[in-house]
């Protein structure tokens, strides 16, 4: 969703750009010198010279191995501090990857089945019993969006205030309309289904939901960059947000401040290309999940009926099919089979690709949202393609 220029906005990005970055870190090797890298350089740098994003970071990872990875301008405008490859962002809703990892790896352990109603873990919601989590990891519950506000700017006022499980509970449970179509009969994108499912997480697991993340996926895999974000943590490496000012094409301004225990398990991440990079090659590398598990991660989710789910259809526009497993689209691109998702959040948007039989990666974060500035999203659609190409021809 977006509220106006500088709200909560976690909403589907699967045709997000790319654009990542940086100088050398832990996991950064130098670019190879191949022709699109000129490619991808010229057009990361046209974001910033046309006040598309103070910054842009792009990491593109084949075989394990970092063969690109660059940033171009500020991480922060107010003190001149360039942006470099191993610079923290928000990454909004690329944690709902996360999350459905978090949810399969408990199914592993014997503790829930993605087949449980919601109300076998959380029975005091309303309808739980009417929704299973794997309908919820697919977006085909039928729940609404929280985070769509009436009016709009009332979520960036929420977003000011810290919740605790149980007050998050109940702005959940009473947004209106909690259920946007009847469960399991359509694909409707669902902020309010992964933040439920972050709860379900901590209720079975005993731990907070940023416990459970660090030592089950980032420690193990080695994503030392990555975090559930606490925006009070004095954070070294850490970009500002910034969002485009209203009636200027190049000025911006500093973003909302955001409490992240609102967006939570539908967004509540931090991380670097290099870290993105590194997850996805460990993902798909079978080193987090079992066989079966990344299987059921990839797999597109269908309807009650066992049909094809369709989005839901806005005004003057007609319903689509949408392919999307757990926390992933699923897409043939460039010929080949890819799994994608975007962020975006109050000050950032971040977008991450894999096609896993090629073992190319790619990850792109910048640290302003998009709202504002039209131009920006064929660019990043044009840094996307590039950097696809850049992977596949390396």
């Amino acid at each position: 969703m977006t509220t106006q220029n500088q709200g909560l906005d976690l909403t589907r990005r699967g045709s997000l750009a790319l654009v990542l970055g940086g100088l050398a870190a832990t996991r950064q090797a130098r670019a190879a010198d191949a022709p699109d890298g000129a490619a991808l350089d010229a057009l990361a740098k046209k974001i910033v010279d046309n006040s598309l994003s103070p910054s842009v970071a792009i990491g593109v990872m084949k075989a394990g191995k970092m063969i690109y990875a660059k940033a171009f301008g500020m991480m922060n405008l107010e003190t001149g501090t360039p942006a470099a490859a191993n610079t923290i962002y928000k990454i909004g809703s690329n944690t709902k990857q996360f999350t459905a990892a978090s949810i399969l790896l408990l199914q592993e352990a014997g503790a829930l089945s993605v087949d449980d109603p919601l109300s076998k873990h959380l029975p005091d919601f309303p309808r739980a019993a009417d929704i299973t989590l794997r309908q919820m990891l697919t977006h085909t519950s039928g729940l609404g969006n929280f985070t769509n506000t009436h009016p709009p700017e009332k979520i960036v006022q929420m977003s000011r205030l810290d919740y605790d499980q149980k007050s998050l509970l109940a702005a959940m449970a009473a947004t209106d309309p909690l259920f946007v179509a009847p469960p399991g009969t359509a694909w409707s994108y669902s902020n309010t289904a992964y933040v439920l499912l972050g709860i379900v997480v901590e209720n079975v697991s005993g731990v907070s939901l940023a416990r459970f993340y660090k030592t089950r996926i980032f420690d193990p895999q080695g994503l030392s960059d990555t975090a559930e974000d606490d925006v009070t943590e004095v954070l070294p490496r850490r970009a500002a947000g910034y969002a485009p000012h209203k009636g200027s094409d190049t000025a911006f301004d500093n973003c909302s401040f955001e409490s992240m225990g609102i967006p939570g398990g539908a967004g509540a991440m931090r991380s670097t290309v290099l870290d993105l990079c590194a997850w996805h090659a460990a993902l798909f590398g079978g080193k987090v999940l079992s066989a079966a598990s990344l299987k059921a991660m990839t797999t597109p989710g269908t309807l009650k009926d066992g049909g094809q789910p369709f989005s839901i259809a806005t005004p003057g526009a007609p319903a689509a099919a949408v392919n999307y497993g757990f926390g992933l689209f699923v897409n043939d691109s460039e010929g080949r089979q890819s799994f994608s998702h975007g962020g975006g959040i109050s000050g950032f948007q971040s977008f991450l690709k894999t096609f896993p039989a090629e073992r190319i990666s790619l990850a792109v974060l910048l640290n302003s949202i998009g709202p504002g500035r039209p131009a920006r999203a064929p660019v990043l659609t044009d840094l996307e393609d590039a950097a696809a190409r850049f992977g596949l021809g390396a």
